[in-house]
């Protein structure tokens, strides 16, 4: 039983099918055939999909390459469709496995 005014919601339940790890790195989300692209930041990951913050996101395409610097400052990219969306940020679902980018490629 709660104190008057308290609301047991119950148990968190965990929809996530892998969990997240904390981070921040630079990204740059392509699209229309590479000739547009909006930057982000990477505010955390798991093996199947990514959080994303930076003005404007919810414009992207449902579907587009998110090119990002992984922990050892080379450049990566995958294919990625939205998930969610919320004014100042997205969640992504990762698409296809990571691919290495040539250097000075993000």
């Amino acid at each position: 039983m709660c104190p008057p005014g308290e609301i047991n919601a119950g148990p968190i339940v965990e929809k996530r099918r892998a969990s997240r790890a904390r981070c921040l790195r630079a990204a740059r989300c392509v699209f229309n055939k590479g000739f547009s692209d909006y930057s982000a930041l990477v505010r955390n990951v798991s093996a199947t999909g990514a959080k994303l913050t930076g003005e404007d996101l919810f414009r992207l395409p449902d579907e587009f390459e998110l090119r990002m610097a992984n922990s050892a400052g080379a450049a990566t990219v995958r294919r990625v469709r939205r998930v969610w969306s919320r004014p100042d940020s997205i969640g992504v679902e990762f698409l296809e496995p990571e691919r290495a980018l040539p250097a000075g490629a993000l």
